[in-house]
């Protein structure tokens, strides 16, 4: 697929014969500084290319935009399809201001990951993960960074309903290196998302190599752990800040959590006596 840069590349080439001297000048600034245009107003770029302001508008209107502001929003929105969260943070922060809380904003975005991957979860994958996870000798739960917290709940909250499970996670040794005695009675469960970590894909690998079940939750089904996935349980990960969003991930772990311990109804009310009995 052509990327945004492409594009407009082309859409001004197409007009190149009928820019004015001062239009070409304005044309040359956006391809050279295109990463640059949804962080800079419309005056530092007057005054940086030597132009009046009226051109720079004439210029947008000419190539199909309402204006620069126009221009600036759809590359501002195009360049945050297809970058790591933290640069989506940066982008999103030159568009608000502390005119509000934006609490409402952020909350609707969480709903919508929620009803998004609610609407296109295959359920069939789901049902797979459910009966992996319930038969499996051991669960591996694998993470990376601010994964490895998500890794970590899922292994306590299988733990609690008496499934055998392990966090393999990064500590002294590498993740790899926590999957040494995998074999195919098991189950890796994955958390593989953007900027995609290689330890967590090298896991699902290893895991793969010595037939063991491999369940990913992923953003995409063409992120670089499909390959090596059994059972993929696509996410959606938007988030307002600097880092993924895990509302619908948490949603789907507590539904399988739930399902799973109604499958095993006797191992579950077991596991779950013991600790209470352990508490009194």
């Amino acid at each position: 697929m052509r990327n945004y840069f492409d594009y407009l590349k082309d859409l001004i080439q197409k007009n190149n014969n009928e820019f004015t001297p001062t239009e070409k000048k304005i044309a040359d600034f956006i391809l050279q500084h295109y990463n640059e245009i949804p962080f800079i107003s419309i005056h530092d770029m007057a005054d940086r290319i030597g132009v009046g302001r009226a051109s720079i508008l004439r210029f947008t209107q000419k190539i199909g935009f309402d204006g620069f502001l126009s221009l600036k929003k759809e590359i501002n929105n195009r360049m945050i399809n297809t970058l790591a969260p933290m640069e989506k943070f940066r982008l999103s922060l030159n568009e608000n201001d502390l005119g509000s809380t934006l609490l409402n904003d952020v909350a609707k975005n969480e709903v919508d990951n929620i009803n998004l991957t609610l609407n296109h979860i295959n359920s069939k994958n789901y049902k797979l993960a459910v009966n992996e996870i319930s038969k499996a000798k051991l669960i591996y739960t694998v993470g990376y960074n601010l994964s490895s917290f998500i890794s970590e709940i899922t292994c306590y909250l299988l733990q609690r309903i008496g499934i055998k499970s392990i966090s393999a996670n990064i500590g002294g040794r590498s993740i790899v290196d926590q999957l040494i005695n995998i074999d195919k009675t098991d189950v890796v469960v994955a958390f593989s998302l953007p900027p995609y970590s290689q330890q967590t894909i090298s896991a699902a690998q290893y895991a793969k190599k010595h037939k063991a079940k491999v369940i990913s939750f992923t953003n995409s089904l063409t992120s670089p752990i499909v390959p090596f996935t059994d059972i993929v349980l696509q996410v959606e990960t938007k988030s307002r800040i600097f880092s993924n969003s895990f509302t619908a991930i948490i949603v789907l772990i507590y539904s399988l959590v739930y399902e799973v311990a109604v499958k095993n109804k006797t191992r579950s009310i077991t596991a779950l006596d013991e600790q209470l009995f352990r508490k009194v």
